[in-house]
């Protein structure tokens, strides 16, 4: 009895170790199923294999001409659940894809959503990418709605992500309580967030908080620094804020752009600031959240 409990509670455990994206953000997932060894893999589904079940899965379901897989909606989708009941990310987009698009299936909204959810709250990227889309513009050839509850969920998520549009989005809706409520120093952090990414949309709107004093100190020198990242989008204001700013905090302003570039590797062409390049060696770093500057 202790053995089938502890044999249990080992096929729970391997199923939760799975959960989530079978394959790395770094694999060319496409490649891999295209040049895959299909008898092989076939071999390694019918054991338990969750990446083959995924592979063989897809080959059914779409063909695999190399291979001379004929397309087998069943045994396609026989495979995406066996995948799907180990957590593979993957296969739960893959039962989405099916029945948007009635891949042996009728369209289903309810079921394109549901397989779809799953697929992203297992960490799929992209899922989480087309149910951001989804739930922004809706789909009307599945007969479904935007949704603003549930977009601005999917938002959080692709920003938490990393994703700095999903970031400066965040941004401008707490500052403009656009579905949420007004809160400038949320907004504040979520917009330095999406220039630590070095976006060049982002450090511009991020050159208005810094300029006006929305949810952090107004800083005039940072203002220009973030304007002066920002290249062609922040320079009509950059221009503007000069006029209100003295010599030595346009200089200022322009070393700490400098910094910036040769601390994350980039380079902005076509500022004032590049008539030279300022010794930046002793300057202290500068961080853009007031309360650890240095």
């Amino acid at each position: 009895m202790i053995k089938v409990v502890l044999v249990a509670v080992l096929l729970v455990f391997s199923s939760i170790a799975l959960a989530g994206p079978i394959f790395d953000e770094s694999e060319k997932v496409v490649e891999i199923f295209q040049n895959q060894d299909f008898d092989a893999n076939l071999a390694k589904a019918e054991e338990g294999d969750v990446r083959a079940q995924y592979l063989v899965g897809a080959a059914y379901l779409y063909g695999l001409e190399e291979q001379e897989v004929e397309v087998d909606h069943e045994k396609g989708l026989h495979w995406l659940k066996a995948a799907a009941k180990q957590g593979a990310a993957e296969a739960f987009d893959g039962l989405a894809i099916a029945y948007s698009e009635r891949l042996g299936v009728e369209k289903n909204a309810s079921k394109y959503e549901k397989y779809l959810a799953e697929a992203g709250e297992r960490g799929m990227r992209s899922a989480k990418l087309d149910l951001l889309d989804l739930y922004q513009d809706g789909n009307p050839e599945l007969g479904i709605e935007a949704d603003e509850e549930k977009h601005l969920y999917w938002l959080e998520v692709t920003a938490e992500d990393g994703l700095s549009i999903s970031m400066e989005n965040l941004a401008r809706r707490y500052r403009q309580g656009h579905g949420v409520e007004v809160d400038l120093e949320k907004a504040f952090e979520w917009i330095i967030r999406a220039v630590e990414q070095d976006d060049s949309l982002a450090q511009a709107y991020a050159g208005e908080f810094f300029e006006q004093g929305l949810g952090t100190e107004q800083d005039f020198v940072k203002a220009y620094m973030m304007y002066d990242l920002s290249t062609g989008i922040g320079r009509e204001a950059k221009y503007k804020l000069a006029d209100k700013m003295t010599e030595e905090q346009i200089e200022e302003a322009i070393a700490r752009s400098w910094q910036w570039q040769l601390k994350h590797g980039v380079v902005r062409p076509s500022s004032d600031g590049y008539r030279y390049q300022p010794d930046v060696s002793d300057l202290e770093p500068l961080s853009l959240t007031p309360e650890s500057d240095q």
